[in-house]
């Protein structure tokens, strides 16, 4: 039996809110929220404890719109959602360049394009504030600069801001930890926990 399932988002748009609101609501009636700690205790022993499996509303990119629209549906069917934001996308003086830079999705609802720190502030802890990346930029594994700018560069972001380091990290395109070893370097040295890849969710070991 499977006991988590991840569900992933981009932009979520206003014009669909109703469609994201019956998927929140169905969601909810089958699955249960599923915390960093829940992750964590079920990666790490492979028990799950509650009495529905759980699931993982993620969304990429850092989005806006992510936190107008889909955070109050969230809160109404009581889901935890998992936001995986861009620091160098909410930091650009021109966000809407920089998402046509960075090979992000342009929104047409203004041009503010992604999360601010503030919404973030006020996601991070009711729901869970990730990365994704500094930039949102493919890490080449040949280029050790671009590495620590993209993997601990980000968490360094999130620290000045939040005042924490998160827990997840997200690749763009990325392989699982243990196949690149100059990047799993810097995955353990920014302290993250979960890594979100392709193919794989995994609690990462202890350092």
């Amino acid at each position: 039996m499977s006991f988590l399932r991840v569900v992933n988002y981009h932009l979520t748009p206003r014009h669909l809110a109703g469609v994201y609101d019956r998927e929140f609501a169905a969601l909810a009636a089958a699955y249960a929220p599923v915390t960093e700690d829940d992750l964590a205790a079920y990666l790490a022993t492979g028990c799950w404890s509650k009495d529905r499996p759980g699931v993982l509303p993620v969304f990429y990119n850092g989005y806006a719109n992510n936190y107008d629209v889909a955070r109050p549906l969230l809160d109404r069917h009581g889901l935890v959602g998992w936001f995986m934001a861009v620091p160098g996308f909410t930091d650009a003086p021109d966000q809407r360049a920089f998402a046509a830079a960075h090979n992000l999705t342009l929104s047409d609802e203004g041009p503010r394009q992604a999360l601010s720190w503030e919404e973030m502030a006020a996601l991070d802890g009711p729901h869970v504030i990730a990365s994704h990346t500094r930039s949102h930029s493919r890490v080449s594994l040949d280029d050790p600069g671009r590495l620590r700018d993209e993997i601990l560069g980000a968490q360094e972001d999130f620290i000045r801001h939040l005042g924490h380091p998160v827990r997840a990290f997200a690749w763009l395109f990325g392989g699982k930890y243990g196949e690149n070893p100059a990047a799993d370097r810097w995955v353990d040295q920014a302290g993250y926990d979960f890594l979100f890849s392709i193919l794989a969710l995994q609690l990462l070991p202890r350092r």
